[in-house]
């Protein structure tokens, strides 16, 4: 049994705070991975990298539970008046997401469990969570050969410390990022045909991707269009930059063969030329219920049902091939309670106490299966 040593709070504290202030954006995160490293070898682990992910093994080899953490933080300046965090990374990083609060809770995990105990873990570090979909790059270098299961938490201002948020099936949408390049041939407003309108093409491609989003129950964001040169200049060239969030992957398949279609129709009737440029995917996370049933048969009334999110996470991809759950970790006082990527989202730091109890709980159960 895995009991949470007196360390635990001060450990937390300390290591949450270090982290935060050398808070770094997705795939630069080199300083930070260095001291996971470091703490890593100091508990008796050979930790091994990819990129500027870290993951380590304790136990027998195979049939492991995997516990993971993202690293990355997020190119906001951070309100410091608010958050009380005078030592926080320069040059407008901040850990605005708590991955600083994660990566400090899976260190205590491993620091409490030791290196040389029998029950076979993994603990991941993963790099690159918010947008360069580091989680898929792990994957495709091992990170789950041997794992049977595996869970991660994500702390939540909306839900009171000290409960776990848990949600059955799709817990976070999945995520097309999407670019559509329409070049057309510029000339005078005076006479139109003598041109062909790029950003009128634009516009009614938008027009039918938001109706074919719509008729499938799906979301659709056009946050960024760009082109032309002077009012009465046709444009030459026009960029849109989209968003479509989805739970079912064909939906989202059969919306963007629509929005091809109808980028086709526009051509037809503009003389334009266009290319659709994906330049992000993740696929919808969807919680294994058997996971889910075993967080709450661990952590009894402190579990509490969520809903789904229409934001993303990139925990979905490890869930396409093992089984496994995320669950929320509340952390919501009257002193801290603002948002996710808001330059005032804090914590108080014995809200990672109660994830550090879950983990622990969770590879004890691992280990009485075996």
């Amino acid at each position: 049994m895995y009991i949470m040593d007196s360390v635990s709070l001060q450990y937390l504290t300390e290591t949450r705070r270090k982290l935060h202030a050398l808070a770094e954006i997705s795939g630069e995160e080199h300083k930070t991975s260095a001291f996971i490293v470091d703490e890593l070898k100091r508990f008796g682990y050979k930790p091994k990298t990819i990129g500027t992910g870290v993951y380590c093994d304790c136990g027998r080899k195979g049939g492991r539970i995997a516990l993971r953490a993202d690293i990355d933080a997020l190119p906001i300046s951070e309100n410091t008046d608010f958050t009380g965090m005078t030592d926080c990374a320069a040059n407008g990083v901040m850990h605005a997401c708590g991955h600083d609060g994660h990566t400090a809770n899976l260190l205590n995990v491993a620091r409490i469990l030791g290196a040389k105990s029998d029950t076979p873990v993994r603990f991941i570090f993963q790099f690159g969570e918010e947008g360069v979909g580091g989680s898929q790059v792990m994957i495709d270098n091992g990170v789950l050969d041997g794992v049977d299961e595996i869970y991660a938490l994500h702390l939540c201002p909306e839900l009171p410390q000290g409960k776990i948020g848990y949600c059955y099936g799709g817990m976070f949408a999945g995520c097309c990022e999407f670019d559509i390049e329409v070049v057309g041939k510029a000339g005078h407003c005076a006479n139109p045909e003598r041109g062909a309108d790029a950003i009128r093409a634009s516009v009614d491609i938008a027009s039918a991707a938001y109706s074919a989003a719509a008729n499938s129950g799906l979301i659709i964001n056009l946050g960024k269009l760009g082109g032309g040169a002077a009012r009465n200049i046709i444009a030459d060239k026009c960029v849109s930059e989209y968003t479509l969030r989805f739970y079912d992957m064909s939906k989202c398949e059969a919306v963007m063969l629509e929005i091809e279609r109808a980028a086709l129709s526009a051509d037809d009737r503009y003389g334009t030329d266009h290319r659709i440029v994906s330049t992000a995917m993740y696929v919808p996370l969807i919680n294994d219920a058997l996971s889910v049933d075993k967080v709450r048969s661990i952590m009894g009334d402190r579990c509490v049902e969520t809903e789904p999110r229409n934001t993303a996470e990139d925990f979905s991809h490890y869930l396409k091939d093992v089984s496994g759950c995320m669950v929320w970790l509340g952390t919501e006082t009257d002193k801290w309670n603002n948002p996710l990527h808001s330059e005032k989202f804090a914590f108080d730091e014995s809200a990672l106490l109660v994830g550090t109890e879950l983990f622990l709980n969770l590879i004890q159960a691992h280990a009485a299966k075996r």
